[in-house]
């Protein structure tokens, strides 16, 4: 399943934000893979996310393969929609 989520959060993907998507991804028995521009990286991958540089307003790509894809879909766009 993949999806496309525009981050609204001031923080993007940066410090906190970014180690709650990890922590979240790691719970995940799923492959989940983050695509922003033309860097696509392990979402259990703290350096990896980090690397994206996704910022307020970035639209980032999740894939998640796996039997729980609904779930991890949902988490990641409450995380990322948070506003201030």
């Amino acid at each position: 399943m993949q999806v496309e989520i525009t981050i609204t959060n001031p923080a993007g993907l940066h410090a906190r934000p970014a180690a709650e998507f990890v922590k979240r991804a790691k719970a995940s028995a799923s492959k989940i893979t983050v695509t922003s521009g033309d860097k696509t990286v392990d979402a259990k991958s703290m350096l990896g996310i980090l690397k994206l540089g996704a910022t307020q307003g970035t639209t980032i790509s999740v894939d998640v393969d796996g039997d729980d894809a609904d779930q991890v879909i949902a988490d990641f766009t409450a995380l990322l929609s948070v506003e201030g």
